[in-house]
């Protein structure tokens, strides 16, 4: 094997990217996304993958063990080779999240009351965002583990 090939073994090269730009651009020793199903993630050698993102939690573990978390609200997700690549609707750093407007939020989508159907989907989408946010935002304080 190449010294070219060993020194890249065991890590991934990672792109993740928002409508507004990219948000992270660098190695890792691991992926963890929120899949449409639940969390999928994905490691040196894992098989190409395309996927739809859901909502919830973004880690990425960097080659010397620091964990980078953010909230991810949809997309799609790819693996080829070594690139992992993350097109989201939205992320944000889970640092940002503000707690007390995201529960005002949260009591502003439930009080709702929509008129058609269209309107119960943007509210439940509403309901959901509010909900995931603050369950990442509160988890740590509350001992659960990140």
């Amino acid at each position: 094997m190449s010294d070219t090939m060993q020194s890249g073994a065991g890590v991934l090269r990672v792109a993740v990217v928002t409508p507004e730009g990219s948000v992270f651009d660098g190695e890792a020793r691991c992926v963890v996304v929120p899949g449409d199903g639940g969390e999928v993630a994905f490691w040196p050698l894992h098989a190409a993958y395309v996927g739809a993102l859901g909502e919830g939690e973004l880690r990425i573990t960097r080659p010397g063990g620091e964990v980078q978390r953010w909230v991810l609200e949809g997309g799609v997700a790819e693996v080829a080779g070594s690139r992992v690549t993350v097109l989201a609707d939205r992320v944000a750093p889970l640092a940002s999240i503000d707690v007390a407007a995201t529960r005002a939020s949260l009591a502003k989508a439930l009080a709702t009351v929509p008129a058609d159907d269209a309107g119960n989907a943007l509210r439940d989408a509403a309901i959901r965002r509010a909900q995931v946010r603050l369950y990442l935002a509160t988890r740590g304080a509350e001992g659960a583990p990140h």
